[in-house]
């Protein structure tokens, strides 16, 4: 189990967009207007983005199929910076171990980065992930 900070900053932007595709609206008020907001996944994947907007509930599994490990809980804090810089701190609990990692990201460049139905055809397309990984990977600070 070889798990990178770097992963586990992509694994963030994967959970933001799933929120972003299950509710754009509310994701945007919680992420983008209010202040500080958490995001919750447990063993079984149910992910909850809270704050002052609002509850969102969705799937998280999608985006922790890759870390390859069995996570046992994920949360995230998330504070809003200058402009559209949104600071976060993570800890992901995995079977043995947990791992921080903190930063800061544009949540409109993540946001506009790719959503909904087109991209994910897109991404269906031969070399369109990779490309999508590194777009995160850049906006997460990596």
């Amino acid at each position: 189990m070889d798990i990178k900070r770097a992963e586990l900053k992509v694994t963030i932007a994967k959970l933001i967009e799933l929120a972003y595709s299950t509710d754009n609206e509310l994701t945007v008020k919680l992420m983008a207007k209010s202040g500080n907001t958490k995001l919750t996944v447990d063993q079984n994947g149910k992910a909850t983005l809270s704050g002052a907007a609002g509850n969102l509930t969705f799937s998280g599994s999608p985006a922790l199929e890759q870390i390859g490990a069995k996570i046992k809980r994920v949360s995230i804090s998330f504070t809003r910076g200058n402009d559209n810089n949104v600071k976060y701190t993570a800890t992901f609990s995995l079977e043995i171990i947990s791992m921080s990692v903190s930063g800061e990201f544009d949540i409109e460049a993540l946001i506009l980065s790719c959503s909904g139905l087109l991209c994910r055809a897109a991404r269906a397309m031969k070399g369109r992930n990779q490309a999508l990984e590194h777009q995160y990977q850049q906006i997460m600070g990596n």
